[in-house]
Parts: C-alpha cells; sequence; structure tokens
C-alpha cells in the first residue's frame, strides 16, 4: 500500500469491510471513526469519539482532533488529519505513549466526573475531605 496524504469523510451506519484508504468514516450511531492509517501499512485506526476523547470538525473538509497515536500498529504513526490532509508529528517514544495515554485516561476520568454534578460538585467533595 501507499501512504495517503489526503482524506474525504463519509458518514456511514458502520465501517465497510475493508476500509478505503484516503477515508474518514464517521458513524454517528456508534460516535467512532475510522480510517486506513495514512503510512501506508493498511492498519486499521479506529478512534472513539467523545469530548474526553476525539472529535470531528466537518466544514466540508474533515478535521480530526486531537492528533493520532498508532501505537497499537507495528508503524506507530503519529499524525492529525487537519482539513482532509495528514499532518505527520514523530512518533512518540515510550516516555511520550505513557504520558498521552494517562492523559487520555485523566481527560476520560474528568467527563465522567462532569457527568456527576460538574466542576462545583467536585470542588465541593475536594472541600470535604480536608
Amino acid at each position: 500500500m501507499s501512504t495517503t496524504l489526503d482524506y474525504v469523510a463519509a458518514f456511514v451506519d458502520s465501517f465497510p469491510t475493508p476500509m478505503d484508504p484516503g477515508v474518514l468514516y464517521i458513524s454517528m450511531p456508534y460516535s467512532t471513526a475510522g480510517h486506513i492509517c495514512p503510512c501506508g501499512c493498511g492498519g486499521e485506526v479506529v478512534t472513539k469519539l467523545s469530548p474526553a476523547r476525539y472529535r470531528i470538525i466537518f466544514d466540508g473538509e474533515i478535521s480530526l482532533k486531537p492528533s493520532v497515536a498508532a501505537v497499537g500498529l507495528e508503524c506507530n504513526s503519529h499524525y492529525f488529519i487537519t482539513r482532509g490532509h495528514v499532518d505527520w508529528h514523530g512518533k512518540l517514544d515510550h516516555r511520550e505513549e505513557a504520558r498521552a495515554r494517562a492523559s487520555d485516561q485523566h481527560a476520560v476520568e474528568e467527563m465522567r466526573t462532569v457527568g456527576r454534578g460538574g466542576w462545583l460538585l467536585r470542588v465541593w467533595r475536594r472541600i470535604r475531605r480536608r
């Protein structure tokens, strides 16, 4: 497979098998986005869409934020998809990978806390613990 430099959006209920290179599939029913890794390895990348994890911006062109670190694939690619174009970044080392995973976990936990009463409740709980 060859590298992919550009992506178009396809809004689907579920991802096709196989996925086509250069297409960022967005499944609103499952709150996920999926695509073939742009490095050319052929690996499938699936991202969970949520305020704590990934979000898409579609204004005629597609963007996926934050960056994708394909640490589960052999290629270990790291990139953004911005306005339909791949913006390559250096591969993450083990320390950066661990930091990214911890940050992701923290963001998920933060969203769970917000969902259970918001920032005011978090502040109140901290005060009560003292």
